[in-house]
């Protein structure tokens, strides 16, 4: 691993942390000894293990840069969630939690007394598009869908931070394996009444990764100037749809022969789901792999018995 930059520790400034990644995040940080600032929608909380600064996320005035301070790394998880049925209204609201967060969090990092090191904001996979065996890297053009079109403005957001010498990456991120929250909670429902199986004809790449390894990759990319742009976190584990339910049905002890089609999918569940899990991405995590990152989880049986184990009981 990496040797790393900050050795007395490390002050983080992260926004969206009340997500389930950016919890496990600032755990992590604060297991480390690292200082954290959290910026906060509501009302600052001083009673807490981290510092609280309240803000507008579209409005960088909304913030005294003095009540940050000093920080060495910037975590951006802001973002109105994906999985939600889109209309014309909930689309926008997508795009500009992502572009107008990002644009006021740059301006506000361009105002600090002293900018930070680097600047990591939370993306996804599915800016690759519907690929099917296409080998995906960081290299790869983006592909087409609606996900796809709002990272342009999105990233090239987060890319002006360059302009005051802040380096950028952008974390394109598979499926977070956590049972407490993400999509892994979604897909293992099913199961539990015995309706478990495949999504569409189960042949599409489906990239994923652990939540510890995630937060593992977070901080390695903060430590490894070598790191720039987008980085996909995903597992180099690759696994097809059918394989990944395939192993859910076995860790639970549940049959996996069902199947849904993906034109019911896409009414069932909401028409974002062709673009999250049904569209095919053979993402390889090349950036990571090339600069040494070692993954816990490589295997996705070993993922799912480590984060599903105490279900097991419980489906029975």
């Amino acid at each position: 691993m990496v040797a790393r930059l900050y050795d007395e520790g490390m002050r983080a400034l992260i926004s969206g942390a009340s997500g389930y990644i950016g919890q496990a995040l600032t755990k992590s940080l604060l297991e480390r000894g690292d200082e954290v600032v959290h910026l906060v929608r509501r009302e600052a909380d001083s009673d807490v293990d981290v510092t609280e600064v309240r803000w507008d996320a579209s409005d960088p005035d909304s913030v005294d840069v003095e009540d940050i301070g000093v920080v060495d790394a910037v975590f951006n998880f802001s973002g109105a969630t994906v999985a939600k049925r889109w209309n014309s209204d909930y689309l926008k609201v997508i795009a500009d939690s992502r572009i107008v967060t990002t644009e006021t969090l740059v301006e506000i990092c361009r105002r600090l007394e002293s900018p930070p090191s680097v600047l990591v904001t939370a993306s996804g996979v599915a800016v690759y598009g519907d690929r099917g065996d296409e080998q995906l890297t960081e290299a790869s053009k983006r592909g087409e869908g609606i996900l796809a079109e709002i990272a342009v403005p999105w990233e090239a957001a987060t890319a002006k931070a360059l302009e005051f010498g802040v380096r950028t990456a952008t974390a394109r991120f598979g499926i977070v394996m956590s049972a407490d929250d993400g999509a892994l909670p979604v897909l293992v429902r099913p199961f539990k009444w015995g309706l478990g199986g495949r999504l569409g004809d189960g042949r599409q790449w489906t990239p994923w990764i652990h939540l510890d390894d995630a937060v593992s990759a977070l901080l390695f990319i903060t430590e490894d100037e070598r790191l720039d742009g987008p980085v996909n976190v995903v597992s180099p584990g690759l696994v097809r749809n059918r394989d990944l339910t395939q192993a859910i049905g076995e860790v639970l002890g549940k049959p996996s022969f069902g199947w849904m089609p993906a034109t019911v999918a896409r009414i069932v569940i909401g028409n974002y789901i062709q673009e999250l899990a049904i569209d095919s991405k053979l993402v390889i995590p090349e950036k990571l792999m090339d600069a040494g990152f070692e993954f816990r989880y490589r295997d996705l049986r070993e993922c799912l018995r480590n984060e599903l184990g105490d279900q097991t009981a419980e489906a029975a």
